[in-house]
């Protein structure tokens, strides 16, 4: 997830247990425990995204670096430990230079925080199609949640604008005030949301704002909570439906899925984008899809000329509630050789869910499906160098996601 919505969940989950302790315990507590627990949510929400600090060093390609290294090790629970560790210990410094030694029982809550902010952090990158491998060392697979769009204005504007109401001064209120207007805006502008579901957020947000204006503290952030779940319900429908629609299609009876890569647009449960990654003994398929699971509410049509989706789907037939957009089908025998041939193909695999390649002139290249766009130069899109095995060690021990590769000779990534 994007790292607004990271803050959000710390402060909200900072917040929450805030407004949940017993007056008499909050009585006993020192001036600025409150601020301590929503800063240290905060800064435990956002520490595993400091990968971007050296992943870029961790591969002699500095883009793979951070394809490998980005929710790499940072985003496991073993790291996640040290991470709260270190979070602590920067609390401690920090309120020694500021000759602040008040805090004694106070340090309880504070490590909940520490502790939950990195914990909190991996589930909300699970969500999405990105992945992550939270088990390292002892599972190294990518995990995939295919349930909520990485960037998700639903979660700023439910959040922030109980935030909103929680702030005891007038520059927080300007903050957070500023953060669901900021949704709304990217979601009627940018083109990637109907209009629909655009005004059914800007009235979800009025809504909450006259539901928490009326209600206490505690009642407010129960109200906050359910707001959350419902959406997460709402978008796990979208899911269930795009999936009841995949498997009415009938593919080739040559390939076998092993596959399905799902996303929702932001903000929007209505349209989703499906990757769909079928085998056989030879070669594997990536065929990649538009759905509508409700068309009553949101046609296909409509899902076809938003902005997210190339020029070519908005002209495609749209008979069934799916229409299928490019196809890409890859011979293993050629994949095994170039992940010989080539360090990066090698680590690249380590990486991609939906892998496809092509050579412009002399050039090769790789990327996801996952994450190419219309002509769009996507950040998973690597030209591949002529370096050949030996190869360094990638630092990287992900198990390729793509499971046809484990048909593929294991020393094509040693």
């Amino acid at each position: 997830m994007d790292n607004i919505t990271h803050s959000l969940f710390g402060a909200a989950v900072a917040e929450t247990t805030w407004a949940h302790l017993p007056e008499t315990t909050k009585a006993r507590l020192a001036p600025g425990t409150r601020t301590a627990l929503v800063l240290a949510s905060i800064l435990g929400n956002n520490l595993p995204d400091l990968d971007f600090i050296y992943s870029p060093w961790m591969h002699a390609n500095p883009q793979l670096g951070n394809l490998l290294h980005h929710r790499g090790h940072t985003h496991t629970m073993t790291i996640a430990f040290f991470q709260s560790l270190l979070l602590l210990g920067m609390c401690v410094l920090w309120r020694k230079l500021r000759r602040k030694t008040d805090f004694k029982q106070e340090w309880r809550w504070v490590s909940l925080m520490a502790f939950l902010g990195p914990l909190t952090h991996m589930l909300l990158d699970w969500l999405n199609n990105y992945g992550v491998h939270p088990f390292w060392p002892l599972d190294n697979s990518w995990r995939y949640g295919d349930w909520i769009f990485v960037l998700e204005p639903w979660a700023w504007v439910t959040f922030s604008t109980c935030l909103f109401f929680q702030a005891r001064s007038w520059k927080g209120r300007c903050f957070a005030g500023a953060i669901p207007l900021l949704g709304l805006s990217l979601s009627w502008g940018l083109g990637v949301v109907p209009p629909l579901m655009s005004g059914v957020l800007t009235v979800w947000g009025l809504i909450l704002a006259g539901v928490y204006w009326k209600l206490a503290e505690r009642a407010r952030w129960r109200a906050a909570w359910t707001a959350i779940a419902l959406m997460l319900l709402i978008f796990q429908w979208g899911s269930y439906q795009t999936e009841a629609i995949l498997k009415t299609q009938n593919g080739a009876p040559e390939f076998q899925t092993e596959d399905t890569i799902l996303s929702p647009l932001p903000v929007n449960p209505l349209c989703w984008a499906v990757i769909t990654v079928d085998s056989n003994a030879t070669h594997y398929r990536l065929k990649r899809a538009v759905v509508a699971p409700f068309p009553q509410w949101v046609s296909l049509r409509t899902c076809t000329h938003l902005r997210f989706f190339s020029a070519e789907v908005a002209d495609a037939p749209l008979d069934t509630g799916i229409v299928w957009e490019k196809e890409h089908v890859v011979a293993l025998a050629e994949l095994t050789q170039l992940a010989q041939q080539f360090c990066d193909v090698r680590d690249f695999l380590r990486f991609s869910r939906a892998p496809y390649f092509w050579r412009e002139a002399d050039q090769l290249y790789f990327s996801d499906l996952r994450f190419e766009r219309s002509k769009r130069r996507s950040f998973a899109r690597i030209a591949i160098s002529s370096q050949s095995p030996p190869c360094p060690d990638a630092r990287a021990p992900w198990t390729p996601p793509l499971q046809a590769l484990r048909r593929v000779p294991s020393d094509s990534f040693e």
